[in-house]
């Protein structure tokens, strides 16, 4: 029986896909968990994998389309295999059956499931790594001699994305000579192509043939007086979202300013001697403070689900990343438990995912708290929006120097105001006033950071 491709359900609040294009074409043979499309949810470009192995049957979704999760959008099976026609849908292209093809003869089980493979022989080790690291273990190649896959071979195959992988390939570069600039060493997408000899520029660039997977806006063809687009992709759902957020939640802003003297002075002091990559920022200390905070303010991480409030045990602190596309806002998960250096390893390696379009959904959900930080453009205050369902969003600004008076004498002190938005159908004016107080004292005392 043919199965069905569908639009997958990545996360409880997705509810439709935008389909950037099809990585196989009809006729084509599928393996199972293979990437056979490349789709747009929410805020996340992705590839959807093969539910079973087989050939592409028929495509009934194009490129561009919004499609509802879980509704189906192809079919895979053996050649020449009837598919369902669903009542309204477009017709689908089907594949050509062969001319004469004789029924092949059943298989045992354990050879359907070596033949699909859905069966690798691997360690469990090997198959928890390939599992975080996203490697389809029937495409690693055993170094054992009795033919099984180890830890070892997960991790050789894992040091480069698939998408560096496929353009590899593409382009004739050995990916083993390649230095990648990903986290932990892995090779990307920019990597391959600038490893790659230059192709000569042609005479004229042709219009592409379909949306551009990264594309914020689509072009529409307009007069020499204006130029029109219309939202797509991350952009319009960051106007949702605001949209959402401004329209459903009382909001409060609180606007203090913490003396951060001694904070810059102990930042400079950790990054001596660092090299860059290693080096903690303003913006890892305030996420720290956050969390150590967000720990024993149980109010802080409460959320409205319906009429209940509902508290929630894990300190995930989420940042807000600026990109090219948008604005994304990955989560730090179980932040209390993680040292400054840690929170700096993590917010770095989530930073670079949220530029090249790489977070997971789980990299973007279960937060408590959020940090808005437009510090960088001096900015002295502003209001973020709340990033739903949480509480509160904290928007630092920018770090300045200050005439004070002190023992006597004037002397110059680095200030940095705070803003502290809150919802408040949860927190109260003085409790969130505390929190603020709770955050500034900690930026005062940044010695705590470090314990």
């Amino acid at each position: 029986m043919a199965t069905a491709i569908f639009m997958p359900k990545e996360g409880m609040a997705m509810e439709e896909g935008t389909l950037i294009r099809w990585l196989k074409n009809v006729g084509d043979k599928v393996e199972l968990d293979e990437p056979i499309m490349e789709i747009e949810t929410d805020k996340i470009t992705m590839e959807a994998e093969a539910p079973a192995s087989g050939y592409i049957l028929a495509q009934t979704v194009e490129a561009g389309a919004v499609v509802p999760v879980l509704s189906t959008m192809g079919w895979i099976g053996e050649k020449g295999e009837q598919i369902p026609e669903a009542e309204g849908a477009p017709k689908a292209e089907k594949a050509d059956a062969p001319a004469a093809e004789e029924a092949a003869p059943a298989e045992a089980p354990a050879a359907k499931l070596e033949a699909a493979g859905a069966f690798v022989p691997a360690t469990p080790l090997a198959r928890t790594l390939a599992a975080e690291k996203g490697v389809d273990l029937a495409h690693v190649k055993p170094t054992a001699a009795n033919g099984a896959i180890y830890a070892a071979d997960v991790a050789a195959a894992g040091n480069a994305t698939p998408v560096a992988k496929r353009v590899a390939e593409a382009s004739g570069v050995n990916i083993g000579d390649v230095q990648g600039s990903g986290f932990g060493g892995k090779v990307t997408k920019a990597d391959v192509l600038a490893a790659a000899a230059p192709a000569p520029a042609p005479a004229a660039a042709p219009a592409p043939a379909a949306p551009a997977a990264d594309a914020e806006v689509k072009r529409i063809a307009g007069n020499e007086e204006e130029s029109r687009v219309t939202m797509t992709g991350i952009r319009r759902t960051i106007a949702q979202r605001m949209a959402k957020s401004a329209s459903e939640i009382p909001v409060v802003m609180q606007e203090t300013t913490v003396d951060v003297t001694r904070l810059m002075a102990l930042r400079e002091q950790i990054n001596e001697g660092r090299e860059k990559a290693a080096k903690v920022s303003v913006n890892d200390m305030v996420l720290k403070a956050c969390a150590m905070v967000a720990k024993r303010t149980p109010r802080l991480r409460t959320i409205l689900d319906g009429k209940d409030l509902v508290t929630l045990r894990r300190i995930n602190i989420a940042m807000a990343v600026n990109t090219d596309d948008g604005l994304l806002v990955p989560v730090i998960k179980d932040a209390d438990t993680l040292s400054l250096d840690n929170i700096s390893a993590q917010a770095k390696h989530l930073a670079a995912l949220a530029k090249e379009r790489k977070l997971t959904p789980d990299q973007m959900s279960g937060s408590v708290f959020t940090v808005s930080n437009l510090g960088m453009f001096a900015i002295d205050s502003f209001t973020p929006i709340i990033n739903q369902p949480n509480a509160a969003i904290l928007g630092v600004c920018r770090v300045r120097d200050e005439l004070a008076l002190e023992a006597g004498e004037i002397v110059v002190k680095k200030k940095m105001p705070i803003c502290m938005v809150y919802d408040h159908r949860i927190i109260d004016g003085a409790t969130a006033a505390q929190i603020s107080l709770e955050i500034k004292k900690l930026l005062e005392k940044p010695i705590e950071l470090l314990l």
